[in-house]
Protein backbone atom coordinates (compact mmCIF):
# COMPACT_ATOMS: atom_id res chain seq x y z
CA UNK A 1 0.00 0.00 0.00
CA UNK A 2 1.08 3.51 -1.00
CA UNK A 3 1.73 5.80 2.54
CA UNK A 4 2.73 9.34 2.56
CA UNK A 5 4.55 10.10 5.79
CA UNK A 6 4.08 13.78 6.52
CA UNK A 7 6.21 16.23 8.18
CA UNK A 8 3.55 18.86 10.25
CA UNK A 9 5.81 22.14 10.96
CA UNK A 10 6.35 24.23 7.90
CA UNK A 11 4.45 21.41 5.80
CA UNK A 12 1.07 21.30 6.55
CA UNK A 13 1.10 24.45 8.12
CA UNK A 14 2.24 27.77 6.63
CA UNK A 15 4.82 28.64 9.12
CA UNK A 16 6.46 27.16 12.02
CA UNK A 17 3.84 26.23 14.68
CA UNK A 18 6.48 25.18 17.36
CA UNK A 19 8.65 28.07 16.89
CA UNK A 20 5.66 30.44 17.28
CA UNK A 21 4.95 29.70 20.76
CA UNK A 22 8.53 29.60 21.94
CA UNK A 23 8.52 33.34 20.76
CA UNK A 24 5.55 33.77 22.83
CA UNK A 25 5.87 31.73 25.62
CA UNK A 26 8.74 30.84 26.12
CA UNK A 27 12.08 32.16 28.20
CA UNK A 28 14.76 33.76 26.00
CA UNK A 29 17.44 30.73 27.01
CA UNK A 30 15.26 28.81 24.07
CA UNK A 31 17.54 30.73 21.06
CA UNK A 32 20.74 29.71 22.12
CA UNK A 33 19.28 25.92 22.00
CA UNK A 34 17.65 26.26 18.66
CA UNK A 35 20.94 27.16 17.56
CA UNK A 36 22.41 24.14 18.49
CA UNK A 37 20.17 21.84 17.11
CA UNK A 38 20.35 24.05 13.81
CA UNK A 39 24.25 23.82 14.11
CA UNK A 40 24.19 19.90 14.40
CA UNK A 41 24.65 19.80 18.16
CA UNK A 42 21.28 18.88 19.35
CA UNK A 43 19.02 16.45 17.73
CA UNK A 44 15.61 18.32 17.38
CA UNK A 45 14.52 15.19 19.89
CA UNK A 46 16.93 17.02 22.24
CA UNK A 47 16.44 20.24 21.39
CA UNK A 48 12.62 20.31 21.92
CA UNK A 49 13.14 18.76 25.03
CA UNK A 50 15.45 20.56 26.14
CA UNK A 51 13.58 24.19 25.24
CA UNK A 52 10.08 23.73 26.03
CA UNK A 53 10.49 23.22 29.97
CA UNK A 54 11.09 27.25 28.95
CA UNK A 55 7.79 27.94 28.21
CA UNK A 56 5.36 29.28 30.43
CA UNK A 57 1.98 28.70 29.55
CA UNK A 58 -0.90 26.36 30.18
CA UNK A 59 -2.36 24.10 27.89
CA UNK A 60 -5.34 26.06 27.25
CA UNK A 61 -3.34 28.79 26.35
CA UNK A 62 -1.44 27.19 24.21
CA UNK A 63 -4.23 25.60 22.29
CA UNK A 64 -5.78 29.23 21.70
CA UNK A 65 -3.17 30.45 20.67
CA UNK A 66 -2.97 27.73 18.20
CA UNK A 67 -6.17 27.51 16.93
CA UNK A 68 -6.26 31.87 16.62
CA UNK A 69 -2.72 31.69 14.74
CA UNK A 70 -2.08 28.61 12.96
CA UNK A 71 -3.02 28.41 8.68
CA UNK A 72 -2.53 25.29 7.08
CA UNK A 73 -1.08 24.89 3.71
CA UNK A 74 -2.88 25.85 0.65
CA UNK A 75 -4.74 22.62 -0.48
CA UNK A 76 -4.63 20.36 2.98
CA UNK A 77 -8.08 19.60 2.81
CA UNK A 78 -8.38 18.59 -0.93
CA UNK A 79 -5.36 16.57 -0.32
CA UNK A 80 -6.70 15.02 2.85
CA UNK A 81 -9.89 14.23 1.00
CA UNK A 82 -8.08 12.96 -2.18
CA UNK A 83 -5.85 9.91 -0.11
CA UNK A 84 -9.35 9.05 0.83
CA UNK A 85 -10.44 8.70 -2.41
CA UNK A 86 -7.84 6.90 -3.93
CA UNK A 87 -6.76 4.28 -0.82
CA UNK A 88 -3.23 5.94 0.53
CA UNK A 89 -2.79 6.07 3.83
CA UNK A 90 -1.87 9.54 4.99
CA UNK A 91 0.12 9.70 8.54
CA UNK A 92 1.46 12.97 9.83
CA UNK A 93 4.63 12.08 11.88
CA UNK A 94 6.32 14.91 13.38
CA UNK A 95 9.13 15.81 16.33
CA UNK A 96 6.54 18.66 17.04
CA UNK A 97 4.28 18.22 20.43
CA UNK A 98 0.80 16.57 20.18
CA UNK A 99 -0.65 19.72 22.56
CA UNK A 100 -0.45 22.00 19.51
CA UNK A 101 -1.09 19.74 16.11
CA UNK A 102 -4.69 17.74 17.54
CA UNK A 103 -6.14 21.41 18.44
CA UNK A 104 -4.58 22.49 14.49
CA UNK A 105 -6.32 19.68 13.34
CA UNK A 106 -9.70 19.74 15.28
CA UNK A 107 -10.42 23.03 14.24
CA UNK A 108 -10.83 21.27 10.71
CA UNK A 109 -12.53 18.51 11.82
CA UNK A 110 -9.43 15.93 11.34
CA UNK A 111 -9.32 14.51 14.36
CA UNK A 112 -9.21 11.64 12.24
CA UNK A 113 -5.78 11.68 10.53
CA UNK A 114 -3.04 9.20 11.92
CA UNK A 115 -0.96 11.37 14.09
CA UNK A 116 2.47 10.42 15.54
CA UNK A 117 3.99 12.95 17.52
CA UNK A 118 6.10 13.81 20.83
CA UNK A 119 3.48 13.90 23.83
CA UNK A 120 3.67 17.18 25.93
CA UNK A 121 2.67 17.45 29.40
CA UNK A 122 2.25 21.15 30.90
CA UNK A 123 3.96 20.94 34.84
CA UNK A 124 5.10 23.48 37.62
CA UNK A 125 8.87 23.50 35.43
CA UNK A 126 7.19 23.84 31.98
CA UNK A 127 6.65 21.89 29.16
CA UNK A 128 7.66 18.04 29.48
CA UNK A 129 8.33 16.50 26.47
CA UNK A 130 8.96 13.00 25.70
CA UNK A 131 9.68 10.75 22.38
CA UNK A 132 8.98 7.03 21.69
CA UNK A 133 9.46 4.83 18.49
CA UNK A 134 6.63 2.60 16.98
CA UNK A 135 7.44 -0.32 19.62
CA UNK A 136 7.22 2.40 22.73
CA UNK A 137 10.36 2.58 23.74
CA UNK A 138 11.80 5.97 24.28
CA UNK A 139 14.15 7.28 22.25
CA UNK A 140 16.64 11.08 22.38
CA UNK A 141 16.99 11.27 18.16
CA UNK A 142 15.71 9.02 15.31
CA UNK A 143 12.14 9.55 15.63
CA UNK A 144 10.59 10.50 12.34
CA UNK A 145 13.04 7.44 10.80
CA UNK A 146 11.73 5.11 13.42
CA UNK A 147 8.59 5.34 12.03
CA UNK A 148 9.58 5.60 8.30
CA UNK A 149 11.56 1.90 9.01
CA UNK A 150 7.94 0.56 10.78
CA UNK A 151 6.10 1.49 7.41
CA UNK A 152 8.39 0.07 5.08
CA UNK A 153 8.68 -3.22 7.30
CA UNK A 154 5.00 -3.30 7.35
CA UNK A 155 4.94 -3.44 3.40
CA UNK A 156 4.66 -0.01 2.71
CA UNK A 157 5.90 2.37 -0.72
CA UNK A 158 6.78 5.17 1.71
CA UNK A 159 6.75 8.85 -0.32
CA UNK A 160 7.69 11.28 2.72
CA UNK A 161 7.00 15.20 2.52
CA UNK A 162 8.95 17.54 4.55
CA UNK A 163 10.54 20.88 4.58
CA UNK A 164 13.36 20.64 7.02
CA UNK A 165 16.96 19.91 8.85
CA UNK A 166 14.78 17.04 10.97
CA UNK A 167 13.44 15.46 7.98
CA UNK A 168 16.46 14.85 5.92
CA UNK A 169 17.75 11.57 7.37
CA UNK A 170 13.58 10.19 7.13
CA UNK A 171 13.43 11.35 3.27
CA UNK A 172 16.38 10.04 1.99
CA UNK A 173 15.46 6.92 4.04
CA UNK A 174 11.79 7.14 1.84
CA UNK A 175 11.39 5.18 -1.55
CA UNK A 176 10.30 8.94 -2.82
CA UNK A 177 10.89 12.43 -1.29
CA UNK A 178 8.45 15.88 -1.93
CA UNK A 179 10.28 18.30 -0.20
CA UNK A 180 10.48 22.49 -0.17
CA UNK A 181 12.56 25.38 1.84
CA UNK A 182 16.11 23.32 3.51
CA UNK A 183 14.76 19.81 2.90
CA UNK A 184 14.45 20.59 -0.60
CA UNK A 185 18.01 22.28 -0.94
CA UNK A 186 19.86 19.14 0.67
CA UNK A 187 18.49 16.68 -1.55
CA UNK A 188 19.26 18.87 -4.29
CA UNK A 189 22.83 19.55 -3.63
CA UNK A 190 23.60 15.84 -2.72
CA UNK A 191 22.19 14.47 -5.78
CA UNK A 192 19.19 12.68 -4.61
CA UNK A 193 16.23 12.56 -6.62
CA UNK A 194 13.06 14.27 -5.07
CA UNK A 195 10.01 16.38 -6.32
CA UNK A 196 9.90 19.77 -4.87
CA UNK A 197 6.58 21.94 -3.37
CA UNK A 198 5.25 24.88 -2.65
CA UNK A 199 1.24 23.78 -1.80
CA UNK A 200 -0.35 20.33 -1.54
CA UNK A 201 -1.93 21.27 -4.76
CA UNK A 202 1.80 20.32 -6.12
CA UNK A 203 1.92 17.36 -3.27
CA UNK A 204 -1.27 15.80 -5.06
CA UNK A 205 0.32 16.04 -8.60
CA UNK A 206 3.84 14.16 -7.69
CA UNK A 207 2.00 11.72 -5.23
CA UNK A 208 -0.49 10.72 -7.76
CA UNK A 209 2.24 10.53 -10.61
CA UNK A 210 3.93 8.04 -8.20
CA UNK A 211 0.35 5.95 -7.33
CA UNK A 212 -0.38 5.85 -11.29
CA UNK A 213 3.66 4.81 -11.87
CA UNK A 214 3.30 2.02 -9.35
CA UNK A 215 -0.33 0.58 -10.94
CA UNK A 216 1.52 0.70 -13.90
CA UNK A 217 4.30 -1.54 -12.70
CA UNK A 218 2.23 -4.03 -10.90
Amino acid sequence: MLLVQCDFDDTVTDGNVSEAIREVFALDEWRSMEREFLDGKLSVEESNTRQYPLVRATRKEIEDFVVGNVVMRFGFEQFVEYCLAVEIRLVIVSSGLDMYIEPALDLLGYDHIEVYSAKAEVTQNGVAVSYTDPAGRPLTRGFKESYLRHFKEQGHTVIYVGDGQSDIAAATEADFAIARAGLETHLREAGLPHQSFESFEDIAKHVDKIRVLIQEDQ
